[in-house]
């Protein structure tokens, strides 16, 4: 069990607030002058209570205060039980991941934040029968819900704006049932998720190499194995050939001097084709022009021509002389072709002679070309096997993984099933809270186990589901059933805060406050905390209350006499 007994400060920047057992209040209230009530610290009050308790100071409102209005030499400190432990919490501002914790009368420092919590957490669940309990401060999450959560969910209870996944955890916990087959599920289906893309990237990487999706590469796959099975067939066959090994670097040597004489070969013949392109005469014919021009002006045609007769004289002149010498190269180059032609038939004639010692049938046209087309065989083969191979390890791995997350599934559906006595006992106490609050039983309560990705669904069904009002008295009606129920409170901390939860319309409020009020003696042992704004409440509806509010107030404050005394603007997250 959990019960709080003191919050306060050293230095003291906030008047102590004291708990008792049972009801307290957190109260907003008006004054003379000012009719506010929002923003006086009711929900401050709550996150450094939240805040002693080991919340993470990057997610509290705490680390929002600014430096000069909160010296960070502040400490937190929280007097609570646990368990029959006293407990004193002290955590510095400026020193937040390293609480100091006091344990009947032992003080104990923390180098980390998650030391001190799993020492609560031990002392926590010490009498607990379950194997695997939440942690102590997965507990708090629908302990102490935050007011971020607009309370929109009975499972999420954390800011909206951080998109927390919602843990399911605590709550099974609480109703009874081991929650180690949900956590190995929803590790498991990370790990499948991850597998996944690991092999849609093998898949991705065998498209890339041979344009083909993976059913159509596995047969691409096994046409390359046969033919760097032929190849190397044919090469230990030449290997084993005798004097293989004396002329197997002759036949290469010669196979590239062939390839160099019919590149250069190669290249002579394309400078042989260019010549040819400028056989023939191909000048300007002077009398076509003079006709053409004298169309247009008679008589200055024939000056023209003249001109031109001139011009082309000359340049007749200079293609005679290009021509010459362009004959000169092309003979020379018909000469060079024709001996490169006589020498790689001398290499064929002697790459034949060699060849033939190896008596290979023809079975291969080129010794370096097949060594090199074997080569590359064996790396696309390499590659492409590599990549199936991994797809393949791919997909097994992750068949094994859903195959163990639906086992635990199926496990978890079980332990569901066990605990249906609490359950339907847990169903009952909302009933009758429906039945008070709303006026009838209109509602139900089951936990539905599946495959899909979220494994479990929490199904509380309320009259009129669906409004923002009906929506907040829900979250009311789960958590205050965990808390006061006779099957559900044995797992449970015995501990619930609500900050500003009954923002709904005033006949869910009169009858929600009525009924802790009618049940305070449920309450024995156990605590709740409630922060309110008083003027939720007009004189005629605090006459219909079965309560005194004032009497179960444990601090209240106003625009004068705020929590923290004083007005700041919160930092951006």
């Amino acid at each position: 069990m959990l019960k709080i007994k003191k919050l306060y400060s050293e230095p003291e920047i906030f008047e102590p607030i004291t708990f008792e057992d049972g009801f307290n209040l957190i109260l907003g209230e008006t004054t003379d002058g000012n009719v506010k009530t929002n923003g006086v610290g009711k929900s401050m009050a709550v996150e450094f209570i939240n805040y002693a308790l080991l919340k993470r100071h990057h997610d509290s409102r705490v680390s929002l205060i600014p430096r000069e209005d909160l010296s960070r030499d502040t400490v937190v400190c929280l007097d609570f039980e646990l368990n029959g432990h006293s407990i004193t919490s002290r955590r510095i501002i400026n020193d937040q991941e390293c609480p100091t914790l006091i344990i009947d009368g032992e003080r104990i420092s923390y180098s980390r934040l998650s030391d001190a919590n799993d020492h609560l957490s031990t002392l926590l669940f010490a009498d607990v029968t379950c194997e695997n309990p939440p942690s102590f401060r997965m507990m708090m999450g629908p302990l102490m819900r935050d007011e971020g959560s607009e309370f929109k969910s009975i499972i999420s209870c954390f800011d909206t704006n951080k998109r927390i996944p919602p843990d399911y955890t605590p709550h099974l916990f609480l109703l009874h049932v081991d929650p180690h087959p949900y956590c190995e599920a929803k590790r498991l289906y990370l790990e499948m998720e991850n597998v996944s893309k690991a092999r849609k990237k093998m898949e991705e990487n065998i498209t890339a190499l041979t344009s083909k999706n993976i059913s159509e590469s596995k047969a691409d796959l096994n046409e390359l194995e046969n033919q760097v099975r032929r190849i190397q067939g044919d090469i230990d066959r030449l290997e084993n050939i005798e004097g293989f090994d004396v002329v197997k670097d002759e036949i290469i040597d010669i196979e590239n001097q062939l390839d160099q004489e019919r590149s250069k070969q190669g290249v002579l013949k394309s400078e042989l084709s260019k010549i040819k392109l400028f056989r023939g005469d191909n000048y300007i014919d002077g009398q076509e022009v003079a006709d053409l021009y004298n169309q247009f002006k008679e008589g200055l045609g024939d000056l023209i021509k003249r001109e031109l007769d001139e011009v082309t004289a000359f340049k007749q002149k200079i293609d005679n002389f290009q021509r010459s010498m362009m004959d000169d190269r092309k003979s020379s180059i018909e000469i060079e072709i024709k001996a490169f032609e006589e020498s790689i038939s001398s290499l064929n004639k002697l790459y034949r002679e060699k060849l033939s010692l190896l008596d290979q049938e023809g079975l291969l046209v080129s010794l370096k070309q097949t060594i090199t087309i074997h080569e590359k065989k064996i790396e696309e083969f390499s590659a492409l096997s590599s990549f199936i191979q991994k797809h393949a390890d791919y997909d097994s791995e992750y068949k094994a993984k859903k195959r163990d997350r639906e086992s635990e599934v199926y496990l978890l559906e079980s332990y569901v099933n066990n605990s249906k006595e609490v359950t339907d006992s847990f169903e009952r106490t909302i009933l009758d809270m429906h039945d008070y609050v709303f006026g009838n039983r209109r509602s139900s309560f089951e936990i539905e186990v599946s495959k899909r990705k979220e494994i479990l669904k929490f199904e509380l069904r309320t009259d009129s589901d669906g409004s923002h009002s009906i929506n907040r008295g829900k979250v009311f009606l789960y958590d205050f059933a965990l808390l006061i129920n006779p099957e559900t409170s044995k797992h449970h901390p015995g501990f619930l805060v609500h900050d500003n939860i009954f923002d709904v319309d005033q006949d869910t409020l009169i009858q929600s406050i009525n009924y802790i009020g009618e049940n305070i003696g449920l309450l024995s042992g156990r605590q709740y905390i409630l922060t309110i704004n008083s003027d939720k409440f007009s004189s005629s509806d605090l006459k219909l209350l079965n309560i005194n509010l004032n009497d179960y107030s444990r601090a209240a404050f106003t625009k004068e006499n705020r929590f923290l005394k004083m007005q700041y603007q919160e930092l951006s997250p």
